[in-house]
């Protein structure tokens, strides 16, 4: 861990970024002052180009999660899955447990709790391809399209980047920017390169609006949970209040450092799920949702490659558009930052461990999650008991506390489901704080406090005037369409990697 880039004490800032901190800032406010001055306006061209990268291009995104995925596994579990994210004496900074703890929380943790019921639930009742809807076949089509999109491709969407990000910076000891990524292809000097500076800046651009949207998110979740558990409808000032508080805590925790702030949240609260998921399992039809994980084990290898390369050819449904591409650009526009923050927690991993841990692991226990949580769902749904789709199309965010009123203590889980939810969402804006400030401190691993305090309250300030003015959906929407350029970017940070990996294989191991 020694000589690893540090931020200087110089000023409030340290030794900053300044061009790429400014430039970020005024593009972010830019867009910001159009989402609030004429939301309707934003939303209007944002989605008109989201449709189009969706009809036009659909098939391009799917084809590049698809190879992603591939290439990955490969680097993994090939011969280069011996080389270290770092030299050969470098150890993990965290315990394997923290580590993938830490994974769950920049970014996915909000969307397991907000989506665990929704979405299954949506595929079963509006079941896309192999049964009929709402029938009991449609129960494990709908469990293995959410495990597509919460699988291998998500994972690995986020990891690849992270690996591209991590092993030339510790390798070589370089600053942590994502145009470290570059060297492979630029050499030593490719941080300087107008395209690593290029990739710098949509990173740090797509990170801001990856905040918002994890914000947003995250109120609609918390907003109905005030409403569920004390019975207080939230006026806009209510939801002001949510967002400012969020930012605080947030803020505090990137202040505090990743050994204490996001690594301690991040493990209470990963034991926290386990422990509701395993209390869903055992207090509900434990048979039947363990036939589900068991089976939907099997379709999902059995139909991986079908669903991968599904490109709707047809296109009269539009389903292919609101799902699944939809999903792939979240993934690649979110990439630059969860695969920063991934990138800056996994230094003295071997490859093959990073692959096993950070892909494999969280696919298999995503399937879990969403075999108990969904399938709970839709077996109540099925049985007539609780009309629980009816409550999430007309609120996203009841549909965990809908899923609870049916099991003992509900009372009680719907105040764990609550506090849960706010750590998830201060651990992902704490991460994704984190990994913008890291890129402003010219990739330093530790960015001064003012740094971290400066992005936590913009974000939280910018999330607030959106949420005023009704333009938050927008930049979402732009952030993601913004974001997707940088699917280009992958194939050509994945092309550095492996030329790295070959030439470090060949110094490492010369026998060979």
């Amino acid at each position: 861990m020694e000589n690893q880039p540090t931020a200087s004490s110089k000023g409030f800032l340290g030794d900053y970024d300044k061009p790429l901190f400014w430039s970020s800032a005024l593009l972010t406010l830019a867009i910001v002052c159009v989402g609030a001055i004429s939301p309707d306006t934003l939303k209007s061209y944002a989605s008109t180009a989201q449709g189009f990268l969706s009809n036009q291009f659909g098939w391009a995104f799917i084809l590049a999660l698809g190879t992603y995925v591939g290439l990955g596994l490969w680097i993994g579990f090939s011969r280069y899955g011996n080389l270290k994210l770092g030299t050969k004496d470098d150890t993990p900074e965290f315990s394997t447990f923290t580590w993938v703890a830490m994974l769950f929380s920049c970014g996915i943790g909000v969307g397991f709790l907000l989506w665990g019921v929704a979405e299954p639930l949506y595929h079963y009742m509006q079941t896309p391809y192999m049964a009929t809807p709402a029938t009991p076949e449609a129960i494990p089509v709908a469990l293995q399209i959410t495990s597509l999109h919460w699988g291998l491709h998500t994972w690995m969407g986020y990891c690849i980047v992270g690996l591209c990000i991590a092993f030339p910076a510790f390798r070589y000891n370089k600053p942590m920017n994502i145009g470290v990524s570059l060297i492979g292809l630029l050499g030593e000097n490719a941080q300087q390169t107008i395209w690593a500076r290029l990739l710098d800046l949509v990173g740090a651009v797509a990170t801001i609006g990856g905040i918002a949207t994890v914000l947003g998110l995250g109120v609609i979740s918390i907003d109905y949970g005030i409403s569920h558990i004390f019975g207080i409808e939230t006026s806009n000032t209510g939801k002001v209040i949510i967002i400012a508080v969020l930012a605080i805590m947030y803020s505090l925790s990137a202040t505090s450092g990743l050994q204490k702030g996001v690594a301690y949240l991040s493990t209470i609260n990963v034991f926290v799920v386990i422990a509701l998921c395993l209390f869903l399992l055992f207090t509900g039809d434990t048979n039947t949702l363990l036939r589900y994980y068991v089976t939907g084990i099997g379709n999902y290898l059995g139909n991986l490659l079908p669903m991968t390369f599904w490109a709707d050819p047809q296109a009269k449904s539009g389903w292919l558009n609101w799902w699944t591409v939809f999903y792939w650009l979240i993934v690649i526009s979110w990439s630059p930052f969860v695969g920063g923050f991934v990138a800056r927690i996994s230094r003295g991993r071997t490859l093959r461990e990073f692959i096993l841990f950070a892909v494999l692991t969280p696919t298999i226990c995503s399937m879990l999650w969403f075999a108990v949580i969904g399938g709970s769902a839709i077996n109540l749904e099925a049985a007539g008991e609780v009309k629980i789709f009816e409550a999430v199309q007309a609120n996203l965010g009841s549909g965990i506390y809908v899923l609870l009123e049916s099991f003992p203590l509900s009372s009680l889980l719907s105040v764990v489901v609550f506090v849960s939810m706010i750590i998830f969402l201060v651990t992902s804006a704490d991460s994704a704080c984190f990994f913008v400030a890291m890129q402003m401190s010219k990739g330093n691993y530790d960015p001064t406090i003012g740094m971290k305090l400066t992005w936590g309250l913009f974000t939280g300030l910018l999330a607030i005037v959106l949420l005023l003015s009704g333009g938050l959906k927008a930049v979402q929407t732009a952030s993601i369409v913004a974001g997707s350029p940088f699917a280009i970017a992958i194939g050509f940070m994945i092309w550095s990697l492996i030329r790295s990996l070959k030439a470090e294989y060949k110094k490492e191991f010369p026998e060979k």
